[in-house]
């Protein structure tokens, strides 16, 4: 499983990601949850595991342990440090948790030299697009599943250069995490808009997508988020966590064609803007409708069409 030489160091640089929704969560079908998504090229997830005289990490304690129990468990040697460079800000809907439990197992799967990389953490992802996200980068479908375990692509593409992401934060609020959020998918709910998610998931906004056509990809994307917002009416009163970026997308929307929704459990939520807009104005009418918010910003960030990026020592 293992060769007798670990490596000096590895280093992983993984992505963050948008989460736009699911495509069937919790329906009467067989199979449940898939997702739809886009890598982004900043706030990444940096980790690096190298050499050291007895074991350390700036990771949390629940790691560490998990990690010291699993190096115990496979006789591996406990001379290791391993930190936590770089990490989006937690629960704001960039996948953070995702991204960092992937990239520890990888790095100590390569530092050690394993024949794959091990899934010591055992953690179920009920979207793959984090997974996916991490591996391929770029927009990305997941496939529904019958098995947490599984995460297969139904599609996915380099997202087009000439648009542009507009993320919108409000440091006020923060997603439903944890056993809360657990709580909440394992409620029974007669809720189903499977068919209008997959209606509009292939037959406009993948081909949108595959032909650069922005104005059905913004029109359909949009009223994707809207309905999954719908999922979570029981826990969020509105399309939107936060009731400021809410009004901020609305009053750009009435003004710019764009495509507006929020990542996961948000709040951080997102414009998709075509990069011709940039100069007809939009910054300038974002600026002076941010001013009036001492909770909010944003930046422009670019899509990031490939997958995490690893180097040795």
């Amino acid at each position: 499983m293992v060769s007798e030489k670990s490596l000096n160091e590895v280093k992983i640089v993984a992505n963050s990601r948008l989460h736009f929704g699911f495509l069937n969560l919790k329906s009467s079908s067989p199979y449940s949850y898939g997702g739809m998504g886009l890598s982004i090229a900043k706030h990444p997830t940096i980790l690096r595991v190298s050499r050291a005289s007895k074991f350390e990490s700036n990771l949390k304690k629940t790691l560490r342990d998990k990690i010291f129990t699993f190096l115990c468990n496979n006789s591996l040697s406990k001379k290791i440090r391993i930190d936590c460079i770089e990490s989006p800000q937690k629960h704001i809907g960039l996948g953070s948790g995702t991204q960092l439990i992937l990239a520890i197992e990888e790095a100590i799967s390569k530092f050690y030299r394993f024949n794959e990389n091990i899934n010591f953490f055992k953690r179920n992802y009920r979207s793959g697009v984090g997974i996916n996200s991490y591996k391929n980068g770029g927009f990305i479908v997941d496939s529904p599943k019958n098995n947490l375990l599984t995460n297969e692509i139904i599609f996915k593409a380099k997202f087009p250069k000439e648009w542009k992401i507009i993320l919108l934060f409000d440091s006020k609020a923060k997603g439903l995490h944890g056993s809360t959020e657990n709580r909440f998918f394992s409620a029974d709910t007669t809720i189903s808009l499977r068919k209008k998610l997959s209606d509009l998931t292939l037959n406009e906004i993948i081909p949108s997508i595959i032909y650069k056509d922005f104005d059905t990809f913004a029109r359909s994307l949009t009223k994707f988020q809207e309905l999954n917002s719908l999922f979570y009416s029981s826990i969020q009163k509105s399309s939107y966590l936060s009731h400021d970026i809410h009004k901020v997308i609305k009053k750009i929307s009435m003004k710019f064609n764009v495509a507006a929704g929020q990542s996961s459990w948000g709040p951080t939520s997102y414009m998709l803007i075509e990069s011709k807009n940039i100069q007809n104005g939009i910054i300038s009418i974002l600026d002076n409708i941010i001013s009036m918010y001492n909770n909010l910003s944003y930046e422009i960030v670019p899509a990031k069409n490939s997958g995490r990026k690893l180097s040795y020592k």
